[in-house]
């Protein structure tokens, strides 16, 4: 009987590929493999595998297998059970939320109970005692540093170079195994200096080249007697068909075991490799309730002829060993790649295409270099495929490099160098490529480490070209040529729907058209997403409509899961999220923390002015936030932005280095024609599912927000604020809990014309107010009168009216008459007065507000001029047009001067000067003002604002007092559609609009469509207000207008002469412009029912109102005199009827007595 064979120059080497719950698979083998070893040894126990070996490799959970049996020294049957249990203590329990579907806690309790068992103690180190005679190490990634793909090795041993952490087993098997999307990554403090790790196989889940490379380091004159590279199993055929494990690593894993083969394949009985082939489909990596199933798909795989027969032949290599190779000469160059051809699924770019065209093929000779730059996964190195594979005629040559390392480059440019027998090191290709002259392309693809210099790898010659992908936006800088650089962004929506419909195999109809519309819109035309949505919906079959509910169930999840099922568009290792995850974890701190400040916000139109503002204000010592959760935050976000202040003042230096840092990966993007920055809506909206404490982030950007928002009304100001809506819409409501939160959110709501949102912030501080300050508290009263005029917005005039009364008999009593505040709740009062039509009531209080205004501010102050301009409307309400002009007038050259042109305030005055001049046949002046004040609003609140679509309201009634009906009628059909949506069917606004679209209705002979609209305006009106609201007059005028031209003489009379009955009753003056009108209309009415008395009498005061209003000259005047007059002829012509047929029968009568007495 022999003992274990522990030769002094011959090594045995086992190696285990990652795989998660099928890796226990490799166990099982291995345990086959050792039983057959104790046979040929004759030993009478099975050996252990770290006295049958003499380095154990591993990575992943493959690297955890190694850890069980080289530094723990299990035998196998003990590692079979502490797998499973390691497994299903690991994948049993999923997350509800942070980063990973899978608690790293639960992995790492599980191991180190098992290393107490084994070892006595929790913080056994990985590194074994000297003497040990197998020596093991794992693989693991740092997340800071991916680009190379390549590992560190954590070890049992000491290394003459590039020596791992020193760590404990428990951290040794946690760096190996977090797999990025379960885990958390795992952070292990070396000499002081934390680094993250990350599980191995993100450099390859073969770890079989790697034991390779450091048998041939610290073994260099041993030779090798056998290799066992065992994995985890063929999860899927290499098709679209597989539907678990990742199909990438799977992929990685045989490509590594068919390299070894090759490697080996003149040495016979050395290298040996076994994977269970068949059955293991539908088991994914943290399926641990199917271990079974693993253990049976296994026993199956030992019992092939073939199989049992390489197990035994394995087991004679391994107790003696029939060949030996040389470890010295296992460290060969890397086989030299070609340049692999574009997907097959690659569709569009015709127009970047045609741009790399022209800048390389200029006809001018010498070297040109085009950069591609843009988000992982927008397409970029598919683009330069397609590029080199309609040109490739053009070359002589093209050298495919893969650009993520200097230790990349450099290999690749070995490896060429060695195929051109021009030497073995990169220097030797980059020469050789000098002194070639004839036109070739050098592809350098995802050159995106900041860190590397690619200049020291262009061939110091001016000829060749170079191609160059990158996320790293600061590479245009290499560009040579004319237009030499692109931004490779979204898709074009039609070629992003072809590559959908083409990867997904679904064909081509309507529905599905707006289905893959639809999707690509979701995942904003990213190629990489779309490609890999394609692939999902082709393996599992699942049709467009279905995945396009479940993506806006799932998201991220979603495409998490698919990550490894999608026939990769360029041999790509990862799906797009991880792609972001590795670049985000190249990111700074600070620049992450910046990162997530702006992630909170919309993903688009992201201002620097949010952050200059907001670091302006941390200088005031002013404090936004006033419940606790948000003054944590705050003191967070205060000494973030404190980096960001120099001598007082904004450091736009160090905001642009951090900004600089992110675009360097193309995380944000910049247009300079608009200063706004922007986030890749699908990067939006996956940069908050990496966030570990989502509602403290959200609340620091709530923070900053409010921080950036102050009291002033300057032009600027009220711009700034109006951008902001947009990023406040994206916060969750929870900043309602905070008062002083809310009120600063509610003004922007306020001035952007949300007046719902803004009524439901305002409530929620007068409640706290009341409870923290109490009733009579100067803040409360301002709340109260904030929430009031949010009110009167809103069109809830009563409840405006009630709260205003209310503020003001507060302020009267707390602060007395004499008080500004109590003016300003006196004026707020009058001006829901005005919009009830309580007009003279209104004039009372103006009055009285601007003297006090014009005496406590000074005649120029802002609030001065806004109770002038409120007290001007009044009288154009009133009818005083001429005296409304002259304060509008006024109004509009003070406040030019004082607040400047583009103020709200100034635009407000100037829109209600245009009405007002259209009113007074002034449509030159009115349309000239009427334009100025839309291209302003358009500018500073958007198309959708209240204050835009009123001022649009005037250019409608302009165009409708000249006559053109069908064009005021278009403008009020999309006032209507728009108010609608963002004002409420029943706000006042909305109202009038219809109105008045009735009114253009009605001038193109539509009276149909004009008479249902104004019924619809009287009910909603009367259902607000009250039959005698003074606002129904002009719509109850012109419905019976219409009902005339219908014919419907009597429906016509009955409703003006009700209407008239009740103004006469309610109003204390009937020389108002509507009283004028209802008696024009009942007047017209009366002439086509030849009742032409009371038609004159009806018509000299509507004549004898209007001259007093508009003046004698004014068209409506002129039109009243003529119609006048036209009665007055009928009236006389009547007359002289009467008379001649009096006196044609006296006549008559005459006559016949005549006749009579001859």
């Amino acid at each position: 009987m022999t003992g274990p064979p522990h030769q002094s120059n011959s090594l045995r080497l086992l190696s285990f590929d990652g795989g998660g719950v099928p890796g226990l698979s490799s166990l099982i083998i291995l345990y086959e493999l050792m039983k057959r070893a104790q046979t040929q040894l004759d030993l009478p126990n099975v050996p252990r595998p770290c006295e049958m070996f003499d380095v154990i490799a591993g990575t992943g959970t493959g690297g955890i297998i190694a850890i069980l049996l080289g530094r723990l020294g299990l035998q196998v049957e003990d590692a079979i059970e502490a797998y499973q249990q390691i497994i299903k203590d690991a994948f049993s329990e999923r997350k509800l939320s942070g980063e990973g579907a899978f608690k790293t806690t639960n992995l790492e309790n599980s191991i180190t109970r098992l290393v107490v068992r084994q070892t006595g103690r929790s913080d056994t180190p990985m590194m074994a005692p000297r003497g040990s005679g197998c020596k093991t190490f794992v693989c693991a990634m740092q997340a800071d540093n991916m680009t190379a793909g390549i590992p560190i090795l954590i070890r049992t041993y000491s290394a003459p170079e590039n020596d791992g952490p020193k760590c404990r087993i428990t951290q040794a098997a946690l760096a190996t195994a977090v797999t990025m999307g379960y885990f958390k990554p795992i952070t292990i403090n070396d000499s002081g200096i934390g680094v993250t790790y990350i599980d191995g196989g993100m450099s390859g889940n073969n770890p079989t080249a790697h034991m390779l490379a450091e048998v041939g380091q610290i073994f260099p004159d041993r030779n090798i007697s056998c290799v066992f590279s065992i994995g985890s199993g063929h999860l899927r055929p290499i098709s679209l068909k597989s539907k678990d494990l990742g199909l990438t690593i799977a992929q990685d894993s045989e490509r590594v075991a068919q390299e070894m083969a090759r490697r080996f394949q003149y040495t016979a009985d050395v290298y040996f490799r076994f994977n269970v082939d068949q059955g293991m489909q539908n088991i994914g990596v943290t399926n641990w309730e199917k271990m079974p199933e693993v253990v049976s798909h296994t026993q199956q795989y030992i019992k092939l002829f073939e199989v049992t027969s390489k197990l035994t032949q394995a087991a004679k290599a391994l107790a003696t060993p029939p060949a030996f190779v040389p470890a010295k000469q296992l460290n060969i160059f890397k086989a030299l790649q070609s340049c692999p051809l574009p997907s097959a699924s690659f569709v569009g770019q015709e127009g970047v295409l045609t741009q790399m065209d022209r800048c390389i093929f200029d006809d001018t000779g010498g070297r040109h270099i085009f950069v591609l730059y843009g988000l992982g996964g927008a397409g970029k190195t598919q683009l330069a495929l397609k590029f080199t594979q309609l040109y490739r005629s053009k070359f002589s040559e093209v050298f495919y490099i893969d650009a993520s390392s200097a230790n990349t480059i450099e290999a690749d440019l070995a490896s060429f160098a060695v195929h051109k027998k021009s030497g073995k090191s990169h220097d030797s290709a980059i020469e050789w490529l000098a002194g070639c002259q004839e036109r070739w392309l050098l592809i350098l693809n995802n050159a995106d480490d900041t860190s590397l210099s690619l200049q020291q790898y262009f061939p110091p010659c001016s000829h060749g070209d170079i191609l160059i992908t990158t996320r790293n936006r600061q590479l245009i800088s290499y560009a040579q040529g004319t237009n030499a650089y692109c931004q490779i962004a979204r898709m074009a929506l039609e070629d992003g729907k072809k590559l959908l419909l083409k990867r997904s195999r679904v064909a081509w109809d309507d529905v599905n058209d707006k289905l893959a519309e639809a999707i690509v819109t979701e995942l904003g035309s990213l190629a990489l997403a779309i490609a890999q949505a394609g692939a999902y919906i082709c393996v599992h079959e699942c049709g467009l409509a279905a995945y396009l509910d479940m993506y806006r169930e799932y998201q991220g999840e979603l495409l998490e899961q698919y990550k490894d099922l999608t026939q990769k568009l360029d041999d790509y290792q990862w799906t797009v999220f991880t792609t972001w995850r590795v670049s985000l974890r190249k990111l700074s701190p600070r620049a992450v923390e910046l990162f997530y400040l702006l992630a909170f916000m919309h993903h688009d139109r992201i201002l620097e002015e949010t952050l200059r503002r907001a670091c302006l204000k941390i200088s005031s010592n002013e404090r936004v936030a006033l419940t606790e959760e948000y003054l944590i935050v705050e003191r967070t976000v205060i000494d973030f932005l404190s980096a960001f202040r120099l001598n007082g003042s904004w450091y736009r230096p160090a905001f642009f280095s951090l900004v600089t840092e992110i675009r360097s990966y193309s995380l944000i993007d910049f247009d300079p024609t608009s200063g706004y920055y922007s986030i890749h809506p699908l990067v939006h909206s996956w940069i908050r599912t990496t966030v570990g404490q989502i509602h403290e982030a959200e609340r620091r950007t709530t923070i900053l927000l409010a921080l950036s928002i102050d009291n002033e009304f300057g032009a600027d100001d009220h711009e700034y604020r109006a951008k902001l809506v947009s990023h406040i819409d994206a916060l969750s409501t929870e900043f309602k809990s905070d008062p002083n939160i809310a009120r600063k959110f509610a003004m922007v709501y306020d001035e952007a014309g949300r007046f719902q949102v803004a009524k439901s912030l305002r409530e929620a501080v007068v409640k706290a107010d009341k409870q923290i300050l109490g009733v009579d508290h100067p803040e409360t009263f301002t709340d109260m009168l904030d929430l009031a005029n949010a009110c009167l917005g809103n069109g809830e005039l009563r409840e405006a009216e009630k709260l205003h009364i209310a503020v003001l008999e507060g302020r009267t009593r707390v602060l007395g008459e004499v008080h500004t505040d109590t003016y300003r709740a006196m004026a707020y009062l009058a001006l829901t007065y005005h919009d009830q039509s309580r007009h003279q009531e209104a004039k009372v209080l103006q009055v009285k507000v601007l003297e006090a205004a014009k005496e406590l501010l000074g005649p120029e102050a802002r609030e001065t001029l806004l109770s002038q301009l409120a007290l001007a409307t009044t009288y154009q309400s009133l009818g005083r047009l001429y005296e409304a002009k002259s304060l509008f007038v006024e109004s509009v050259e003070v406040q030019k001067r004082v607040l400047g042109a583009s103020h709200p305030a100034t635009l407000t005055t100037m829109h209600n000067l245009a009405g007002l001049l259209e009113l007074l046949d002034e449509l030159d002046d009115a349309e000239t003002l009427a334009a100025e004040v839309l291209q302003a609003r358009r500018h500073i609140s958007g198309e959708d604002h209240p204050d835009t679509l009123s001022i649009l309201g005037v250019v409608a009634g302009i165009k409708w007092r000249r006559g053109q009906y069908e064009e005021a009628a278009k403008i009020q059909e999309h006032l209507h559609e728009t108010q609608r949506h963002t004002l409420g069917e029943l706000h006042p606004q909305t109202l009038c609009n219809r109105a008045n679209l009735a009114c253009s209705y009605q001038s193109l002979g539509r009276f149909v469509e004009a008479e249902k609209i104004y019924q619809q305006v009287l009910e909603a009106k009367t259902r607000i207000h009250s039959r005698e609201y003074p606002d129904m007059t002009s719509n109850i005028s012109n419905l019976a207008s219409v009902y005339s031209s219908l014919g419907r003489q009597a429906e016509a009379e009955n409703i003006m002469v009700e209407e008239l009955a009740i103004r006469s009753r309610t109003s204390g003056d009937s020389n108002t412009p509507i009283m004028a009108v209802l008696k024009i209309n009942l007047a017209e009415l009366y002439v086509k029912q030849r009742r032409w008395k009371e038609a004159e009498v009806l018509m000299r005061e509507a004549v004898a109102t209007r001259t007093a209003i508009y003046g004698s000259e004014h068209f409506q005047v002129k039109l009243c005199l003529q119609t006048l007059s036209e009665i007055e002829s009928a009236l006389w012509r009547e007359s002289v009827m009467k008379y001649t047929y009096y006196l044609v029968g006296l006549f008559v009568a005459l006559l016949s007595i005549a006749v009579m007495c001859s």
